[in-house]
């Protein structure tokens, strides 16, 4: 759906901040329906979070997400490459003694950057809400909007995080894009099980014979077991071993639209996928996770 590194910060919602994370996916061959072809997924991201403290209230937010992405979108062609950067603009505010607001500007250009127009910008944004109800919880609520090349998309969040007294197990959702569940095994390790949902669309230029024009739809759905290893405070390493379910590359024509859409629900005009299905699988990921304490 999104990503939601952009959801983290928020002023004391958890005793830390994640400035700056790194991963790279692969996964093996993965089947298209009805066919002997198959194709590979690869997937490189960063998200860069440089917070700048305005006041004991108030906090600029500013940063980058960029995604790499390459696999075959068609049986019996050659892969192609697309990739997506946003710019990250906001505030998180302290609007009482246990509510934070946090509040972004997502600005984006995705595509696979052929000749760059119009087509290859989107524009979205984040409110979210943290009400701290003590040391260990806080409950987290909020809407998310992108002008998507399908239509406008809307997601409603719901969350809440939990750390233990100890600070051995962790818990953080921010429903229906992320859950995820750790306990710290040793000093230098954590354990833990992440699931995470997205929902993104690029403007494609000449991705096949006939087809000057197109967008791509990205739907995935990833359950993750990893493991966290702990170089002092601020580095941590994962290696994480997943499943993907429900997962799906569908390229349209420019024109074909619904009215909005929301997670797992699109209301409008029934469109014509122009691509085939490819099946679900393993997947494998490595990141690397720089993170500061929030006092």
């Amino acid at each position: 759906m999104v990503l939601v590194i952009i959801c983290e910060f928020s002023l004391r919602s958890q005793s830390y901040a994640d400035l700056l994370k790194i991963t790279a996916s692969g996964t093996g061959l993965n089947k298209f329906d009805s066919t002997k072809s198959a194709s590979s997924l690869t997937e490189y991201g960063a998200d860069l979070t440089a917070p700048v403290m305005l006041n004991d209230k108030n906090n600029f937010l500013t940063g980058v997400i960029y995604e790499n992405i390459n696999t075959k979108l068609f049986p019996n062609e050659k892969n192609v490459t697309f990739s997506s950067i946003a710019l990250k603009v906001g505030l998180s505010s302290k609007l009482s003694e246990k509510l934070t607001g946090t509040f972004v500007l997502l600005p984006k250009l995705s595509s696979n950057f052929g000749p760059i127009g119009s087509k290859d910008f989107q524009i979205g944004g984040i409110a979210l809400f943290k009400f701290q109800k003590n040391e260990q919880l806080s409950w987290k609520y909020g809407i998310y909007y992108n002008s998507e090349l399908f239509g406008p998309f809307f997601v409603p969040i719901l969350g809440m995080y939990y750390q233990s007294q100890n600070k051995k197990l962790e818990l953080n959702m921010l429903l229906p894009l992320q859950v995820d569940f750790n306990y710290q095994l040793i000093p230098l390790m954590n354990a833990g099980i992440n699931f995470n949902g997205q929902m993104r669309s690029y403007h494609l230029t000449n991705v096949s014979p006939g087809l000057n024009s197109s967008y791509l739809t990205r739907s995935t759905n990833e359950l993750y077991a990893y493991l966290r290893f702990n170089f002092g405070k601020s580095i941590l390493l994962y290696t994480r071993c997943g499943q993907s379910f429900a997962r799906y590359y569908r390229v349209y024509n420019d024109n074909d639209k619904v009215s909005f859409g929301m997670p797992l629900t699109f209301i409008g005009p029934k469109r014509t996928q122009l691509n085939t299905d490819f099946s679900d699988g393993l997947i494998f990921q490595i990141g690397i996770t720089y993170r500061v304490a929030i006092k």
